[in-house]
């Protein structure tokens, strides 16, 4: 009896374990036989595009497919097969379907004719794998959905989906297009409703534009009473204040070495800046620090400026690092022949290289061209020598990294 009982558990174990499956993956089978089971079994067919060095595409494969929701859900609807697209009937479809695929992983649904029904690309997670699937069955898949919104459906529920489309698909250039039609003809404030928000919210990155105005001042109320997420929110603001302003403030040089001149609307960086305090932001005390510092170049205060570009050294603020630094030196050099203030210069730029920081080697640039200007050229040659090889060196590894 207890061996007929033990038996039974196990027989139920097994079944169990059989029902709790994932997606089951005709692997690598020749095409020609994928689309006879289509034609045969009357069902669309779900390819997973794969390649061995795809980071993405193995963990979709360990984490996603494998779920028993997943499963359920593709394994009776489609014919489920996945191609190593370097070779094989893999390489052959890749070929083919080229223009369906901006990278990998990228997910197809094809029907028996070989027309393609739906496409995504990247990492999905497990709901949005199958939202975008069910889209396709009930024939609301992106290439239709690209026609509708074509002939001017601007419905706010079909709009939702078809951002979802495009999202999936990875068609991030086209998800901007429709976001920045509908924002801009439509008045800020339709972004308290929840579908608006969906489709639209995380678009809201023109710093420009009303709606990012109108986002910051609502910031508060869409986390509390919307009950939005308000850590991305605040990410959102900060990324694009941070964007804005670091190019405000850029120094930017011609080939000669000349500074081009600097940015004048002084009254937008500090609106920006606020922005960032009203959303309760960090980093705005470095703006103001560096808002400070560009006013005095402009009115050609260059003690003041430098000055204060010292104290933000001294204080180790995060903007004030050798690049950064010597982007201001290479700005106010050309002002002075004063050989105190060029020694000044250097002082503060061989303190960078005693911080053990591997990203200091910058220093060495700035400090050949101060001491060239003090006539010190032998030495120029040096630090210019310790600049160049340390700059191959990084090169080098950026180039190790890209070729693994």
């Amino acid at each position: 009896m207890r061996r007929f009982l033990f038996i039974f558990s196990l027989a139920i174990l097994s079944v169990g374990h059989a029902k709790a499956q994932g997606i089951v993956f005709h692997d690598n089978t020749p095409w020609t036989d994928i689309v006879k089971m289509a034609e045969e079994q009357d069902k669309l067919i779900f390819i997973d595009c794969y390649t061995t060095w795809c980071g993405p595409c193995k963990v979709l494969a360990r984490e996603v497919f494998p779920q028993q929701k997943v499963g359920d859900f593709f394994n009776p609807n489609f014919i489920c097969v996945k191609y190593d697209m370097e070779k094989g009937d893999g390489k052959m479809l890749n070929e083919r379907y080229k223009q369906h695929i901006p990278g990998y992983p990228t997910l197809l649904i094809i029907d028996k004719q070989g027309n393609v029904k739906q496409q995504m690309a990247g990492f999905q997670e497990a709901n949005a794998l199958i939202q975008n699937a069910q889209m396709a069955l009930k024939g609301r898949d992106l290439f239709t959905l690209q026609k509708e919104y074509q002939s001017g459906n601007r419905d706010i529920d079909f709009l939702v989906d078809y951002m979802a489309s495009l999202e999936g698909a990875f068609l991030k250039d086209d998800a901007r297009k429709v976001a920045d039609e509908y924002l801009k003809s439509h008045e800020p404030k339709e972004l308290d409703s929840d579908p608006v928000w969906q489709a639209f919210g995380k678009y809201v990155t023109d710093i420009h534009s009303p709606a990012f105005d109108y986002l910051v001042n609502n910031a508060g109320r869409y986390g509390s009473v919307l009950k939005r997420d308000r850590q991305a929110i605040n990410f959102q603001v900060k990324s694009a204040c941070d964007r804005e302003l670091r190019n405000f403030f850029r120094l930017h040089f011609n080939e000669q070495g000349q500074a081009d001149a600097l940015a004048t609307d002084t009254a937008w960086a500090e609106k920006v800046i606020w922005y960032l305090e009203k959303t309760g932001q960090a980093g705005a005390d470095l703006y103001k620090l560096n808002l400070y510092i560009h006013k005095q170049l402009l009115r050609g205060q260059y003690d003041e400026a430098w000055q204060a570009v010292k104290m933000g050294v001294k204080s180790r603020m995060s903007g004030f690092y050798s690049m950064k630094v010597g982007d201001y030196i290479a700005y106010l050099a050309p002002q002075t022949r004063d050989k105190k203030v060029l020694k000044d210069y250097l002082t503060v730029m061989e303190g960078f290289l005693n911080r053990g920081n591997s990203t200091e080697y910058t220093a060495y640039k700035t400090l050949a061209d101060l001491n060239r200007r003090l006539g010190n050229k032998q030495l120029a040659e040096q630090q210019q020598s310790l600049y160049d090889t340390e700059l191959a060196k990084e090169k080098q590894k950026f180039q190790e990294i890209f070729n693994k």
